[in-house]
């Protein structure tokens, strides 16, 4: 049964029942939304919370009381691991920096460099008249191996320090805790 609403010129026609049942179909969606809402701040805050006893409190008991791995009654084994993060800045003067100094400390092969320049300065090349810009360009997963084996902790000595390292390269490393789970 259609009823006629006029508001400001404009009719609405209603379906008393069809009204109904939409507006309800909207309620549970509101309702889904905050539920969905809610536990995404739930998640946010376990997660800050759980990295948190991983990385900081977990790691420290661990080394306190000289543990590098502990079995559970259930089989589960949980251990410290050390977590290495190797970043290089993008800017060109720090990606410079760094490939001299990959180049200075024997890790050459770790820089890819292009030159680019106009077609028009080809022939000056080759009366090595040259005019080119260098591209730079670093796998930061192999620099962070080079870094590893450097500072000595792939088995060989130790060459360089943290200290050493070059502006602009970013070099991270924390312990955190990995749970192997049992069953």
């Amino acid at each position: 049964m259609a009823q006629n609403y006029e508001l400001d010129d404009v009719t609405i026609e209603q379906t008393s029942g069809l009204m109904a049942q939409i507006q309800e179909h909207v309620k549970k969606l509101r309702d889904l939304k905050w539920k969905m809402i809610e536990a995404e701040e739930a998640l946010k805050q376990a997660t800050e919370a759980y990295d948190d006893y991983s990385q900081h409190v977990m790691p420290d008991l661990f080394k306190m009381n000289g543990l590098d791995m502990l079995q559970m009654e259930d089989g589960s084994i949980v251990r410290v691991i050390t977590t290495t993060r190797c970043s290089i800045n993008k800017n060109d003067a720090d990606r410079q920096n760094v490939a001299k100094w990959l180049r200075d400390h024997n890790g050459e092969t770790l820089v890819k460099s292009e030159c680019i320049c106009p077609s028009s300065q080809i022939e000056a090349l080759k009366a090595n008249n040259i005019i080119f810009e260098e591209e730079t360009t670093m796998n930061t997963n192999a620099v962070k191996a080079f870094l590893l084996d450097q500072l000595g902790q792939k088995g060989s000595p130790a060459v360089i320090t943290k200290e050493d390292l070059p502006k602009g390269l970013n070099f991270y490393q924390y312990d955190e805790m990995e749970i192997q789970m049992k069953g």
